[in-house]
């Protein structure tokens, strides 16, 4: 820079004694000097550090602007073709009424000729023993009585379980195993009538209903009980693994 200066100052003096051609040479050998162009670039560099440095730090980002999904756009947008891949979080609420309200009816099931399972010398256990275990089932081993003891001790023990959520994946299991002897009970005694698009006399559509079972305590015997579970409330306790992230 004191050499410009410098060179400012003396080249007025100059010009009155030197030729134009003489002075346009030295006027461009001072621009192209090396001290002068490091302190161009220098002074390049540092402007530009100084203007990232505002741009990253001291302006905010700029963010496009985006409209409000409405629930509109999730019934008739891109997302009505999403299917969930993490089921937890909001995703998993309805597993819960699902749950329970099958535990409840496996229940039901479960009390032949009374209050409780296995109502001995009644005459809906007799007749679940007489129609359906000894000319459908006659191949297992024992009496028969033992084995609809066994039905109704799964479906009204494990219905309890099923509902509270507790040892979800045994119970789903054993329910399982119900629901497919009813399907098979079902399909011997009246076969697929019609299954699917044939006419049902007396709409009575007796296999549909414990396949839809049957479904059901596959899911759960893959996925365990859910939230608002004993099961959930247990493996909060003992497991050592991070929460998953929920998906959208």
């Amino acid at each position: 820079m004191a050499l410009v200066a410098s060179t400012a100052l003396v080249l007025p003096a100059v010009t009155a004694f030197v030729a134009p051609s003489a002075l346009s040479n030295l006027h461009n050998s001072l621009l192209t000097s090396p001290s002068i162009n490091n302190n161009n670039n220098n002074n390049n560099n540092n402007n530009n550090h100084a203007a990232r440095y505002v741009s990253t730090n001291l302006l905010p980002p700029l963010e496009m602007s985006k409209e409000k999904e409405t629930t509109w756009d999730r019934i008739t947008g891109p997302k009505l073709f999403k299917t969930v891949t993490n089921w937890q979080g909001i995703h998993s609420v309805p597993l819960v009424p699902l749950r329970i309200m099958t535990g409840l009816l496996m229940i039901h099931h479960g009390s032949e000729g009374g209050i409780g399972p296995a109502n001995f010398n009644t005459p809906q256990f007799d007749g679940f023993i007489e129609y359906i275990i000894t000319p459908y089932f006659g191949f297992l081993p024992g009496p028969p009585e033992v084995w609809s003891a066994i039905h109704d001790y799964i479906e009204f023990y494990g219905g309890i379980c099923f509902a509270l959520g507790f040892l979800t994946r045994p119970a789903a299991l054993s329910l399982l195993s119900t629901m497919v002897g009813a399907v098979y009970f079902h399909l011997s005694a009246v076969g697929a009538q019609g299954f699917p698009l044939g006419h049902v006399e007396s709409y009575s559509y007796d296999f549909e209903e414990p396949m839809l079972y049957a479904l059901i305590f596959l899911m759960f015997w893959f996925n365990g009980a859910g939230p608002l579970s004993v099961d959930s409330v247990i493996y909060g306790a003992i497991s050592e693994e991070e929460p998953e992230e929920q998906d959208e």
